[in-house]
């Protein structure tokens, strides 16, 4: 038994080795086992919210509702040590109660069919740093801003089919809505302070403004065997489709006034045709019960890779340029323990990646992309689920942290920062969220 927990931690680990960079997946988990097991529910349980791990499964679940109230999070980022010279910079924190799910499933007439509501995923992804330096009567500004924030909402239902003694086939729907926003600031300031009289030298600018989103479609198809012992789970995610909706606003300046240069540029495009391009999903779990109430989980998921393709075309008064976007292939794992202490409390606990696969590019002659500042997580959480009659509360602790960040030139191709001369060392990513579901089991309630 100790050699199949080391082949787990094993496989687990190998995905440091795999580079990628950054993109969109899950960086929320949801459901009651799904929250507490690091999303290695592949194989099936007993969780409406496979609606959207497995929709094989679905028929695992009774007939419930389930909801998180709020899930209270605390998530830092940014530089440690931006400017270097020991000049420590302050890290963004920001705090939340958003709610990630809101599900339930129903039986009607011996067919099973489950709705969920989930935040897929949420960055809150901001940070600034100013400084201030003199130089005889010279006083310099150097200011950096950087956000980049959004969600992806889906809203789907779905149901599973028995098509043998032990085997399921399940289908979900789902509608995604996706918002972004990305901006970054860069500013240099020098003022002659001669004679208490403020004037400026030199002065450098460079802002850049964006934000998309477009609303379409997601299918997941799901097979699940499900046995004593053994359980087998593998689930098929499609790309977006069909969008109903895309829209986007852009907006760039680039100002640099000094004693031999005067420079000025703006390119501007209220009214975008956005594109978010996504990529096809393949994800395998299993599961072993091995002695009574205890079971142990693992699930690995590998993302398709995005060639580069335009976003959208931003209009300037002498030329367009195209926003491109693209991403590597991605595969993550991960890994779960539970363990049912008594009739009503359950113990479990997991570990997940979250890799992404944004590629930091250098933009070329009329070309244009978002310079995403991120790498590659782990994530560690532990939890408990507690039974009143009828009803199940979730309590837990979902934390992750940055393992790997992309390497310093990736930062370089933010439009400029290296007028800052920056320490772009020490990335910073850390999350806590509480984890706080509420199950109410309805099939004694309903008779359909």
């Amino acid at each position: 038994m100790h050699k199949r927990y080391l082949l787990l931690l094993l496989f687990c680990c190998i995905n440091n080795l795999i580079y990628s960079q950054n993109y969109l997946y899950d960086t929320e988990q949801f459901g009651i086992k799904g929250a507490t097991l690091g999303g290695s529910v592949i194989a099936g349980a007993d969780d409406e919210s496979m609606t959207y791990y497995n929709p094989a499964a679905i028929h695992k679940a009774p007939s419930q509702v389930s909801i998180s109230l709020f899930q209270p999070a605390i998530r830092t980022f940014g530089f440690d040590n931006f400017w270097g010279g020991n000049e420590t910079s302050q890290l963004n924190t920001n705090f939340g109660l958003r709610p990630s799910l809101i599900s339930f499933k129903v039986n009607i007439k011996g067919f099973d069919i489950a709705f969920i509501k989930i935040s897929k995923s949420v960055l809150t992804d901001n940070f600034s740093a100013k400084r201030e330096t003199t130089n005889g009567n010279d006083l310099t500004t150097q200011f950096f801003e950087y956000k980049y924030t959004g969600e992806d909402s889906w809203f789907g239902a779905g149901t599973s089919f028995k098509i043998g003694p032990k085997t399921h086939l399940g289908v979900s729907q789902f509608l995604t809505v996706a918002d972004f926003s990305y901006s970054n600031n860069i500013l240099i300031e020098q003022f002659d302070m001669t004679n208490n009289m403020a004037t400026s030298n030199s002065y450098f600018n460079s802002q850049q403004n964006s934000n998309y989103g477009d609303i379409g479609f997601v299918t997941k198809l799901g097979f699940l065997y499900d046995s004593n012992n053994h359980d087998f789970g593998v689930t098929i995610t499609t790309p977006k489709y069909l969008r109903l909706n895309s829209n986007g606003e852009f907006t760039s300046t680039f100002v640099n006034i000094d004693n031999t240069t005067n420079d000025s540029v703006q390119i501007i495009d209220n009214d975008i045709d956005t594109e978010i391009k996504t990529p096809w999903e393949f994800s395998l779990g299993y599961s072993y019960l091995f002695e009574t109430g205890s079971k142990i989980w693992a699930t690995a998921s590998y993302y398709s890779s995005i060639s580069e393709y335009e976003m959208g075309t931003i209009e300037s008064v002498n030329n367009n340029a195209s926003w491109v976007n693209g991403s590597e292939g991605v595969f993550n794992v991960g890994v779960g323990y539970s363990r049912k202490i008594s009739n009503k409390v359950e113990l479990s606990g997991g570990l997940r990646t979250n890799n992404f696969a944004y590629r930091n590019r250098q933009s070329v002659n009329n070309e244009l992309r978002n310079t995403i500042l991120d790498g590659n997580h782990i994530h560690f959480v532990v939890g408990s689920k507690f039974e009143f009659k009828r009803h199940n509360v979730l309590i837990g602790v979902d934390w992750g942290t940055l393992v790997e960040a992309p390497g310093e030139g990736n930062f370089q191709f933010l439009n400029n920062i290296g007028r800052l001369s920056p320490n772009l060392r020490g990335l910073k990513k850390n999350n806590i969220n509480v984890l706080l579901t509420y199950r109410f089991i309805i099939d004694e309630l309903i008779k359909l």
